[in-house]
């Protein structure tokens, strides 16, 4: 597992961590915030304590409970029909579909139970999530995506998942974005094909960490260009390939002798831009209109450390994938919290701990998918309710009560402070995304005692011959998308749809010949990691805290330097 380097915040203890053995911080102004978002019963502040795993376990424990791209056929418990849901069939759970979770024909109030005080708390909740039903997909405000999860506000889409506001888009994850196909966090794009961590982009395709650009092709870290071709590090430019400028009409004739359907052309470019990148100053992290901070991709944010894809956020530290966050440490995937503290899923949350996928949810430790509630320990599945714990409803008076006692009786047992474990999870490690973060194999999860889920081979079906695909585009017919084809890496089985067969053409695009979930991976596999190391500013020798390792051969600059160079 690739572990982080945090950077010292000066004035802190180290330890090391029980799982890993890597060393952290715990600063003091880590140590306020745990202050800060003590619960408060009867005037008394219940501390909760600092962390004991490292910044790195503890996001993979986080990880091992969201299951994204996993989807699966099983019967709704409720109705019989069959569904899709990313809990696979053999699991024991009660699933319900989207609709019928939603309905006021249940209420998860009558899954309740006393707690007991001669066993673990995180025994009993283990049970309680068993029982009480659980939502077949995590979809919000959405219309015909039904084979998408985490998504919400996305329309006639298909296979996203963790997108938001998105239209007529497939495989991936944009945001604000539409007609976009397999995408890694793009936000703001349209008509934009293989773009990764990019912003406000028209029609570009193979695109990394490019902003407000349009008719980009196999370029990276560009801004306010056009019509570039295997360009790296370009602000404001037009027509260029390789980095070199050239007429609008040699431009133009040599894109049109750019046939991006034959495979050597792929080969060429990418050989190219390498090149270059190994060329151009890199800037040390990515950034804009940002206050002390560190990590990368943050943008419009202040006192936000550790951290990656963070906007408009403050005073937050180890969080990733998160948006107008304030006062927060430990969250994933989630916008609009404040004073929470490892937190993962959903959104519009206030003083929510050691919880996931709840949403304007205030005042709750240890829950999972609740809606629109307060006060809260230990619930699944509330919606609209207060005072609640393990789903038994309480006065105000017992609540306030009954919270301290069982918090008093998680520290004897070790729970207190401590995330939901990875073995009480629904779902095996390998269908989560802590396998892309941190990628373990089947004998390590098992000897954690955690689950690996035994996934049926593509070989173990028979589909039929692989079928022939022309390379041109051109030569496509619409019965492509009648046809199952077979990853040329994985073997697995996989289909065209319509959507994407209509950008293909409008974009002379080829076929892709791997499946989404390896088109995925190979995404990931170009990002740098979440991991920071301190080296030298290649141009003054400055000491930065970069994502770039310093055996790499990037040339890594400062700010103040990448700046004087580029722009």
């Amino acid at each position: 597992m690739q572990k982080t380097t945090h950077q010292s915040q000066g004035s802190g203890t180290w330890q090391a961590c029980p799982q890993c053995s890597a060393g952290f911080e715990i600063t003091k102004d880590d140590l306020a915030f745990y202050e800060k978002v003590s619960p408060e019963f009867g005037g008394e502040k219940y501390q909760i304590p600092p962390p004991t795993l490292c910044p790195d376990c503890r996001a993979q424990r986080r990880f091992c409970w969201r299951n994204e791209r996993h989807l699966y056929h099983r019967k709704c418990d409720l109705t019989g029909k069959t569904i899709i849901s990313n809990f696979s069939p053999d699991k024991q759970y009660t699933v319900y579909e989207y609709a019928e979770w939603w309905s006021d024909t249940w209420d998860a109030k009558q899954y309740g139970r006393a707690f007991d005080f001669k066993r673990p708390f995180f025994e009993q909740y283990a049970e309680l999530l068993r029982e009480v039903p659980q939502l077949n997909l995590s979809v919000w405000n959405s219309e015909n995506s039904n084979f998408c999860n985490y998504i919400g506000n996305v329309k006639n889409s298909y296979l996203l998942f963790g997108s938001v506001y998105s239209e007529d888009c497939c495989y991936g994850s944009p945001y604000y974005s539409k007609d976009c196909v397999d995408t890694l966090v793009v936000r703001e794009c349209e008509r934009c094909y293989a773009c990764i961590d990019s912003r406000k982009l028209y029609e570009c395709n193979y695109c990394q960490d490019c902003h407000s650009s349009s008719g980009l092709t196999y370029c990276y870290d560009l801004q306010a260009c056009s019509d570039c071709i295997a360009c790296v590090g370009l602000r404001n430019k037009k027509f260029c390939i390789f980095n070199e400028e050239h007429t609008e009409q040699d431009y133009k004739k040599k894109k049109a002798e750019l046939d991006l359907c034959v495979p050597h052309v792929h080969e060429i470019l990418r050989e190219k831009l390498q090149v270059l990148r190994l060329q151009v100053p890199h800037r040390y992290m990515q950034s804009n209109q940002a206050e002390d901070v560190s990590g990368n991709y943050i943008y419009q944010s202040k006192n936000v450390h550790d951290s990656y894809y963070a906007d408009r956020s403050h005073d937050s530290r180890f969080c990733g994938q998160v948006v107008d966050l304030k006062d927060c440490y430990d969250n994933n995937f989630t916008e609009e919290n404040e004073l929470c503290c490892d937190y993962l899923g959903a959104y519009q949350n206030h003083r929510v701990s050691f919880s996931l996928f709840c949403n304007r949810v205030s005042d709750a430790l240890y829950c999972n998918a609740c809606h629109s509630s307060r006060y809260l320990f230990g619930c699944s599945s509330i919606r609209s309710s207060e005072y609640c714990i393990l789903n038994k409803q309480y006065t105000k008076e017992q609540y306030e009560a009954l919270v301290p006692k069982i918090i008093e009786h998680m520290r004897t047992t070790g729970e207190w402070g401590q995330f939901l474990p990875a073995n009480i999870s629904p779902f095996g490690y390998n269908e989560t995304v802590a396998q892309e973060f941190f990628p373990l194999t089947a004998d390590v999860v098992t000897a954690k005692g955690w689950t690996w889920f035994e996934e049926q081979k593509a070989q173990d079906n028979y589909f039929g011959p692989d079928p022939d695909v022309p390379p041109s585009i051109d030569d496509v017919s619409d019965d492509i998308t009648k046809k199952i084809l077979l990853c040329s890496v994985t073997g697995t089985p996989y289909k065209i749809i319509p959507q994407e067969l209509k950008l293909y053409r409008s974009m002379h695009l080829p076929i892709p010949r791997k499946c989404p979930n390896q088109r995925h991976l190979e995404r990931v596999a170009m990002r740098n990691p979440r991991s920071l190391w301190s080296r030298e500013c290649a141009k003054c020798s400055k000491q930065i805290q970069t994502t770039y390792s310093p055996d790499r051969p990037e040339k890594i600059y400062c700010e103040e330097c990448y700046l004087s160079t580029v722009y």
